[in-house]
């Protein structure tokens, strides 16, 4: 685990002083783990996962430093660009001359800071890439600014913004429905700044955490929000548009614009150089450990391409050691049911878990594990993972000594690599052949199958 994205969050936090203290609630719920902090979280309850029911009946924020927001150069300028998109993901984006300096602004202020200083060294040092600080200014415009069209599952996306999508937030809805109340979803969004400024105007309804941790861990003291919410869209005269939902997002909280924009790019040059498994990162920041999810934009020959399309943290829990937890009692140990050997294991890769039926709608939800049983990292690039009908799902990346990871199943359009329900086979090819293979019967809904694999 690389702590650059630690180095950079002390830098934003203790050199720019752009980054801001948090702290979340104590134990007991009636005070903070740390008053003084600059940004006060309060998750209060577990979200019911329907939209129409808001169990959490405060703000999420309960204090963000207004002063700093006012004031600070990097938030001022950041602040400038939100009103610069259009909400509807299907409709055209525009760039003006006045919207272009807002951008140009924005990129000369974190060109002043530490943290695009640790950034660039760090691409150049350990990556090998040979970037002036002018070149890396120009790769931040175009990695979250320039517009593209995204090519992904068969269909394309145009005038798409990893700007507009990390940190403004889209809405998938009807556009054409008659002046009616639409009702949609809400793709990207994941912006502690857009998100208080929203909630302040009562234009975002936070609706409860969404951690879904083993035995209920969420942080007390967190940097990181996992929730569920409701983002109303307001037309000019003040109506209510279109009423968008989210029933998993999350953002960071406490690093400035200027740290997540350069951490996006490190993760961008971390993914071209293959230290990313899968689209994620996994790192250590405080007492939290992450994946990173770095998502670049699809060519039309469904290869990686060259801007952002999206970056955001999901939180795995305490870092060993360190990290306050409690246990939520309203949720559940998860079930795990132990699959008697029914497989084959040649390598050092081994499947080693699934989950196939995910609670819920199954898409994009399943997952297989893979463990590393070798005292070295294993390349996986190139390899396949393969279902009962021999749909393959290609894999990247490598996987550490004793390490175990989760390999997504994407959403399919059922033509894909999919886990069945009711029992199948899985199998593991690297350039030899079939390197594990197991079977498993009928899958109960949300129970995690655990395969022998000594």
């Amino acid at each position: 685990m690389s702590d650059i994205y630690q180095q950079l969050w002390d830098a934003d936090l203790l050199e720019d002083r752009n980054g801001c203290t948090v702290s979340g609630r104590t134990d007991d719920g009636n005070g903070w783990v740390t008053p003084d902090a600059e940004i006060l979280v309060d998750v209060q309850v577990k979200a019911s996962g329907k939209r129409n029911r808001d169990l959490a009946g405060k703000p999420l924020f309960a204090r963000v430093p207004e002063e700093k927001l006012a004031s600070n150069d990097v938030y001022k300028t950041f602040i400038n660009l939100l009103d610069n998109y259009v909400a509807s993901a299907r409709e055209e984006e525009e760039e003006t001359a006045e919207e272009r300096r807002e951008i140009n602004a924005f990129l000369n202020e974190v060109a002043k800071t530490k943290v695009f200083e640790r950034g660039l060294a760090y691409i150049n040092e350990q990556l090998g890439e040979n970037l002036t600080p002018q070149a890396f200014k120009a790769v931040l415009n175009r990695l979250w600014f320039e517009l593209f069209t995204n090519y992904f599952g068969g269909n394309s996306t145009e005038y798409a913004s990893g700007f507009e999508h990390v940190f403004v937030g889209e809405g998938k809805y009807d556009t054409h429905s008659g002046g009616e109340l639409n009702l949609g979803e809400i793709s990207g969004y994941h912006s502690w700044v857009k998100f208080y400024l929203d909630e302040k105007l009562e234009r975002v309804n936070f609706l409860g955490y969404k951690y879904d941790l083993r035995g209920g861990i969420i942080p007390t003291t967190p940097n990181v929000v996992t929730l569920q919410m409701l983002w109303n869209l307001i037309d000019m005269q003040g109506r209510v548009v279109a009423q968008l939902f989210k029933k998993k997002g999350g953002f960071f909280v406490g690093p400035s614009p200027a740290c997540e924009l350069v951490s996006g790019a490190v993760a961008y040059y971390e993914s071209v150089h293959g230290l990313v498994v899968q689209d994620k990162r996994r790192t250590l920041i405080h007492d939290g450990k992450y994946d990173l999810v770095i998502y670049r934009s699809t060519t039309p020959q469904g290869a990686r391409g060259e801007f952002i399309r999206s970056f955001y943290p999901e939180f795995l829990g305490p870092a060993e050691g360190g990290g306050r937890v409690v246990r939520d009692p309203l949720i559940d140990e998860p079930k795990v049911t132990k699959v008697p050997k029914a497989g084959y294991h040649r390598g050092p890769v081994v499947i080693s878990a699934a989950l196939p039926n995910p609670a819920g709608d199954d898409q994009g939800k399943e997952w297989v594990e893979l463990t590393n049983r070798s005292k070295e990292a294993v390349s996986i690039d190139g390899w396949e993972l393969r279902d009962r009908a021999s749909r393959a799902l290609t894999l990247s990346g490598s996987i550490g000594a004793g390490e175990a990871v989760r390999i997504e199943v994407p959403a399919s359009s059922g033509v894909g690599f999919a886990l069945s329900n009711k029992g199948g086979f899985i199998s593991l090819h690297d350039f030899e052949g079939m390197a594990s293979g197991v079977n498993y019967d009928k899958a109960d809904s949300d129970v995690v199958l655990k395969f022998a694999i000594d």
